[in-house]
């Protein structure tokens, strides 16, 4: 075999074509480097022998198996190779939109007797497909190529139109045929045809497609359902002559006609009857003249005799032949014959009965030759006599005196026209006298009408055994139905296919050949299309012979009749294993290779989870590193400090507050620094309040200009109106010079800083592209026209230590610090920035919902550190012994009186033993009691009681020990003694009725 082509290992013509050829110069490339996919789908395709091709690539090149090299014709082999644009010029308008269409959505087509205008030897043809095709993906799940199965259905096609002609040319010979006729089919004796003539003979009702006792309930009630019923029955046919039948034909009571009339029974290839063949002739008239007759028994007796022995005959001609001969005995006359008058203007001589006296008539002659009057004659139903052509001057100019001396041409009229005529001539002259006319005249209605019957009866059985040859000569399943689905009509593939015996499986004995899982559907769906009339078209699995259920496609199509109703379903069967089969193998390798890129998926986002760790771990490092290596810094400045004042002091020294300066500078160094670090982790506790954007970056120009220095211009572009904002001002001063710093950084050779203000109202879209609840905002833009950033530095430059600056120039902390405290605050940031245009960094906080502007507070307005306003106590509870000993001694240092608690169980007490108090400052988390739940219990023991909490923690953390609100007031630690000044002063002088309606709002909320 051959090395790394074993997809191509199949006996046949082209996969050792396909192996020989020098793909190279091909779109496709070199065979050995051929994707997986398409060795694959190469596989199955030489593997099966079902006609199958493969498109390739975006330009479709053609691969075909040896069952599909037939169909290009002399296309092949030069087609291999090539794209279909160029292989199917012919046909290309028809199937690109297709072949597109399955590439582009990856779902696959299929068409039955598709009608293709292919080229044949350079001609072009009308030809018939039924063909599919099915999108092939590739490992990335994108289509590749396209799986191609077919095969011709021209003979089908154009069998089934021949077979459909044969039908209308039966159809139109009835509708053409004089005497009343209809086909009446199965047991209850459903109308299926009646041409006009029987459909006046009726009065014009509607009578295709229902039963005859339904049609014509009159007829019924006389009996003659029953006749029917008999002839179905026992297979024999019925003759009736003369017949009384009460006819309602204008729905205004019976009208009484006198029918001949014959029930012929048609029967199948197993001699079942299925249908009755009516053939019915109105003799009301032909009666009355009958009735002359009746004076001569002899006469009488000879014309029932006559009719009666016609039955016998089974051709026109031995009708015709019989009743010249008899007729001709009976007369005494000469020459007896019959003449058809066609269509074409010819007259055609039929059979002749002579004596030795005449000779007979044969061959044709033209209408022209038996003179414009006796044309006439016929024409208008009036026989022609002559009685002596030589003598009589009348008598000569009529065309049997061309033959004879005497003689009587009598008219036979079939739907008003002119058909046919029965001749008798006389080798002397006669004086025929009115009865001998009326008697002829008879004679000849008698006889046409047992011509048209044999006439009709083998029509009728020529054109069933044209159907039954056509629909067996067709390679598909053909069955027919009755309006109601009742099956009645199977061709011997059906046989063939399922091993059945014939007629089991008429009626509803088909679905036994069902699958189970089957059934249900394509009853449901049979039931469906009898209800609408809509086509019948589904997939489903029949029984075959060999015990094995196969895939066929089943469909069906109504016929109708003049006036829509529906008369009859016809319907084919076709076997589609084969298709269905590699439809199976593509879906099963789809989904193995859905499944390993799946796995392979897992796999990559497991080593991504696991080094995404190992980066977090080693940020952390350094971290703690950098951490421990300041904290050292700050903590030597602090030690050598107290050491040098405890030295100082042994020593007696006063002046010692260069130390103590110098180990405040390292404390407040050190809590920088925890700040800046919970900044990071957006856990710094904030300070929130209603804040003016416009005014506090109003208020911050001259100081950004000193800072980022002469070579970058500062511009802004306030919102008239800018609503004011709930978040920490120190913080967002912080982050927008933290901005400034960083747009400076990105300008190296000088620019333009931008500071832009805005209001927004988002909705429900628009919050949730911000990753916001939807509200009011503010949104406050910075930007710069330096060198900008690429997509992957912009996607990280919110990360913790992440920094395109120089070592020393940056900690990689600052933008992580802006988006925690922007989180914190309940907005959002984003970066919009782009290589060479710059970059804009949009924070987005939240509208306060306060209304009016923020008040100032008094700190601000005072000068130096804010003192107690007169007798204020302060009811101080910190779990912490040192920092509760060093807050009681600065409040006491104020002028405040306080009152000290551990915990809140223990400042519970202090209030019910009537301890007065006009602040509560409480840490938030303490053991026990937390600081949220001692303020609600303590408020509603003092009301107006102010509250002020102190916490190292964040907010965040604080909700998870019972929540605050977001405009609670809240001291950071660590703090100092100015920083706890001005906050207690801050609490005491808030507006209590404020306070106490946000309380109660938290509470609510909280409930």
């Amino acid at each position: 075999m051959f090395s790394g082509l074993g997809f191509l290992d199949h006996p046949g013509e082209m996969p050792q074509r396909i192996r020989e050829k020098d793909w190279s110069g091909t779109p496709l490339g070199p065979i050995e480097q051929w994707p997986q996919a398409l060795r694959f789908a190469l596989n199955i395709c030489m593997g099966s022998s079902f006609p199958t091709a493969v498109y390739w690539g975006p330009d479709l090149i053609l691969l075909y198996n040896d069952a599909w090299a037939p169909i290009p014709a002399d296309r092949h082999p030069w087609a291999l190779g090539r794209p279909a644009r160029e292989v199917w010029g012919d046909i290309w308008s028809v199937i690109e939109p297709q072949v597109r269409e399955v590439w582009d959505t990856a779902r696959g087509f299929a068409g039955y007797d598709e009608m293709l205008p292919m080229e044949r030897d350079g001609v072009p043809h009308e030809t018939y497909w039924n063909y599919s095709f099915t999108p092939i993906k590739d490992e990335y799940g994108r289509v590749a190529g396209i799986l191609n199965q077919g095969n011709e259905t021209t003979r089908t096609v154009m069998a089934e139109r021949q077979r459909t002609a044969q039908i209308e040319r039966f159809s139109e010979f009835v509708e053409q045929a004089p005497g009343a006729i209809a086909v009446l089919h199965g047991p209850t004796f459903v109308c299926q045809l009646a041409n006009s003539a029987y459909r006046e003979l009726v009065g014009n009702r509607p009578i295709v497609g229902k039963p005859i006792a339904e049609a014509l309930p009159e007829v019924a009630a006389q009996g003659f359902v029953d006749l029917l019923n008999d002839v179905y029955r026992t297979g024999k046919a019925y003759r009736g002559d003369g017949v009384v039948v009460e006819l309602d034909r204008q729905g205004d009571g019976p009208d009484r006609r006198i029918l001949d009339f014959v029930y012929q029974p048609i029967t199948d290839a197993n001699g079942e009857v299925t249908d009755i063949f009516v053939e019915a002739n109105d003799v009301t008239e032909k009666l009355s003249a009958l009735d002359a007759l009746r004076m001569s028994t002899e006469a009488q007796t000879f014309v029932y005799s006559l009719a009666e022995r016609q039955r016998g005959f089974d051709t026109p001609a031995a009708i015709m032949r019989f009743t010249s001969a008899a007729l001709g005995r009976r007369l005494k006359a000469d020459r007896v014959g019959f003449f058809r008058a066609g269509r074409d203007g010819e007259i055609a001589f039929g059979p002749c009965w002579t004596t030795p006296r005449l000779p007979p008539l044969k061959g044709t002659m033209p209408r022209g030759a038996l003179g414009e009057g006796a044309r006439r004659e016929y024409g208008a139903g009036h026989a022609v006599v002559v009685r002596d052509a030589e003598n009589d001057p009348d008598d000569g100019n009529r065309p049997v005196a061309w033959s004879s001396p005497a003689g009587v041409g009598v008219p036979l009229l079939r739907g008003g026209q002119w058909v046919a005529s029965l001749y008798v001539s006389q080798a002397e002259p006669r004086d025929w006298s009115a009865d001998d006319i009326t008697f002829i005249e008879a004679i000849a209605e008698i006889t046409w009408d047992a011509v048209e019957r044999v006439e009709a009866v083998a029509a009728l059985r020529e054109s069933e055994e044209k159907f039954r040859v056509i629909a067996n000569s067709i390679e598909q399943i053909i069955w027919s139905t009755r309006p109601d689905g009742y099956h009645d009509y199977y061709n011997d593939r059906w046989y063939e296919f399922t091993g059945v015996p014939r007629d089991s499986t008429d009626g509803d004995g088909w679905k036994d050949v069902f699958h189970p899982d089957d059934r249900a559907r394509a009853l449901e769906q049979w039931r469906h299309c009898l209800e609408t009339g809509e086509p019948y078209h589904i997939e489903y699995r029949l029984r075959h012979r060999s015990g094995v259920y196969r895939w066929v496609l089943g469909r069906a199509q109504p016929m109708h009749d003049a006036s829509g109703r529906i008369v009859r379903w016809y319907g084919t069967c076709t076997d589609i294993q084969e298709i269905v089969d590699a439809r199976d193998v593509l879906t099963r390798s789809r989904e193995e290779l859905e499944d390993a890129v799946e796995q392979r998926s897992a796999q990559l986002m497991a080593a991504e989870d696991r080094l995404r760790q190992a980066q977090k771990m080693e940020a952390i490092g350094q971290l703690t590193g950098g951490i421990a290596h300041d904290f050292n810094n700050m903590l030597a400045v602090v030690l050598g400090a107290l050491d040098l004042i405890d030295r100082r002091s042994a020593q007696g020294g006063k002046d010692m507050t260069r130390y103590v300066e110098a180990a405040r500078e390292g404390a407040t160094r050190a809590a920088a620094l925890t700040r800046r670090l919970l900044d990071f982790a957006r856990k710094t506790p904030l300070a929130p309040r209603a804040v003016d954007v416009n005014e506090l970056i109003g208020d911050m120009l001259d100081l950004l200009r000193r800072t980022i220095g002469e070579g970058v211009a500062v511009a802004t572009a306030f919102e008239d109106a800018a609503w004011y904002v709930t978040a920490d001002p120190g913080q967002l001063e912080n982050s927008i010079i933290n901005l400034a710093v960083n747009a400076r950084d990105a300008m190296p050779d000088g620019g333009t800083v931008s500071i832009t203000t805005a209001n927004r109202r988002l909705g429900e879209g628009d919050a949730g592209e911000w990753d916001v609840a939807p509200g009011d905002y503010v949104e406050i833009a910075v930007s710069d026209t330096g060198i900008g950033m690429p997509p992957d530095v912009a996607e990280r430059a919110f990360e913790p230590f992440f920094t395109t600056k120089e070592v020393g120039k940056g900690t990689g902390l600052g933008l992580s610090q802006i988006f925690g405290f922007v989180g914190q605050s309940g907005g959002q940031v984003r970066i919009d920035s782009e290589p060479g245009s710059g970059t804009t960094v949009r924070i987005l906080l939240p509208r306060d919902g306060d209304a009016a502007r923020p008040r100032s507070p008094e700190r601000e307005q005072a000068q130096g550190v804010p003192h107690s306003r007169g007798e204020e106590t302060v009811l101080l509870v910190e779990d912490e012994d040192r920092l509760r000993t060093f807050s009681a001694e600065a409040l006491r240092e104020l002028g405040y009186a306080v009152i000290e608690a551990a915990n809140g169980a223990q400042a519970l007490n202090l209030l019910r033993d009537g301890a007065k108090a006009d602040l509560l400052l409480t840490d938030v988390v303490m053991p026990g009691m937390t600081g949220r739940e001692l303020a609600d219990r303590a408020i509603a023991m003092v009301p107006g009681l102010k509250l002020l909490y102190a916490s190292g923690y964040t907010r965040d953390a604080i909700q998870q020990t019972g929540g605050l609100s977001a405009t609670a007031a809240v001291l950071p630690k660590p703090f100092g003694v100015e920083a706890l000044a001005a906050a207690v002063r801050d609490a005491l002088d808030a507006d209590p009725d404020a306070a106490t309606a946000k309380r109660r709002t938290d509470q609510e909320r909280k409930g």
